[in-house]
């Protein structure tokens, strides 16, 4: 596949080349990646040539709907950079030096381990929870904009003010019953005071729903419980790839050489620096892609390797933050046969563009 005199296909998507090219070459190969990738079976919507930005690093690139799911356009790396190996370097002593006002059991049980004193304590601990330093190459790709709870189908929005459902209502159907006693504002005014729609509904093997506060709605979805092996086979199916721990660590962090995807900046106090930090944090990245910054828990890979974390604040900005760097690896072990909740696990799509 050409798309230009001296350039084909794939060395057009390489991230070296893309940023090149002229917004008309980049759009003839947005086309191709449409037209051989995706499946025809899946109703491809609402492509968008957009601009990300994060610290300092820029991507143009295109969004998509596939099957009322957003996905965006990610290019790859031959010789991209994963891993860390740095310990705490770049990072403000302050992120590490202060006393825990939690003792959380996770922070116990590292300080029990790693004993978290000093700088070389705080070094190995860095590196230990961190993958090791590589370079590997990362083929361009589609991939979901936001990760799916595990073992949901997506249906559709919610909107709590209209009460109206847009999406595959079909399927919404059978569940509007159950979910509308939810909703219910209790009839005492004292009642009234105090309630709050829920952020997560659930209810195995029916649907799971997640409150967008900004919109005022919620994502819903169908639920059918599996495990990690039953997932694999079910992304396949539907004619994915779920990513694996190079490709996540790739899309999240874009190869850059930062411990964190928005900087090395932790600090989230009530001023301008701070309220800063914490806009670059909870923003897509430098791909348009958007990532949990609440460790209320873990990303799936293809591998045993779970990203991200489940774990409670202590007040040690490093320790509390280290689950949201790129590189981060859980030590969490994965059992092959464990029912995995939506509460506490998601999955990212993907489709990857190879060459064969």
């Amino acid at each position: 596949m050409k798309v230009g005199d001296k350039m084909d296909f794939f060395e057009a998507l390489e991230w070296k080349n893309w940023k090149i090219l002229s917004d008309e070459l980049r759009m003839q190969v947005m086309n191709q990646v449409l037209m051989y990738f995706v499946s025809p079976l899946k109703y491809v919507s609402d492509v968008e040539y957009k601009e990300f930005s994060l610290s300092g690093v820029k991507c143009q690139t295109f969004e998509c709907s596939i099957d009322g799911e957003r996905f965006v356009l990610v290019p790859g790396n031959k010789e991209a950079i994963l891993g860390w190996n740095f310990g705490t370097q770049g990072l403000p002593v302050t992120t590490w030096d202060q006393k825990a006002h939690t003792l959380t059991n996770e922070y116990q049980k590292m300080k029990t381990n790693y004993h978290l004193k000093t700088t070389e304590d705080w070094d190995v601990f860095v590196n230990e929870s961190t993958s090791p330093l590589r370079k590997v190459a990362i083929s361009p790709m589609l991939v979901q904009k936001e990760a799916s709870p595990v073992g949901t189908t997506y249906l559709g929005e919610f909107n709590l003010v209209t009460g109206e459902f847009t999406g595959e209502v079909e399927s919404f159907l059978p569940i509007k019953n159950q979910l509308s006693p939810l909703f219910c504002v209790p009839e005492s005014l004292e009642a009234c005071l105090s309630f709050e729609v829920p952020n997560q509904l659930f209810e195995k093997n029916c649907y799971y729903g997640q409150l967008q506060l900004e919109t005022d709605t919620y994502r819903l979805f169908s639920h059918q419980a599996c495990t990690h092996q039953t997932l694999k086979q079910q992304v396949h199916d539907q004619v994915y790839d779920l990513l694996t721990e190079d490709e996540w660590e790739y899309v999240n962090g874009g190869g850059t050489r930062r411990l964190f995807r928005w900087s090395n900046e932790l600090d989230q106090g009530n001023h301008y620096q701070g309220r800063q930090v914490t806009r670059k944090m909870s923003q897509v990245n430098m791909f348009g892609l958007r990532f949990a910054t609440k460790r209320q828990g873990w990303e799936l890979t293809d591998s045993d390797y779970l990203k991200l974390e489940k774990w409670t604040d202590t007040g040690i900005p490093l320790f509390d933050y280290l689950p949201l760097a790129s590189y981060y690896r859980s030590r969490q072990i994965l059992a092959k046969e464990k029912e995995l909740s939506p509460l506490e696990y998601s999955y990212r799509k993907a489709i990857i563009i190879r060459q064969e």
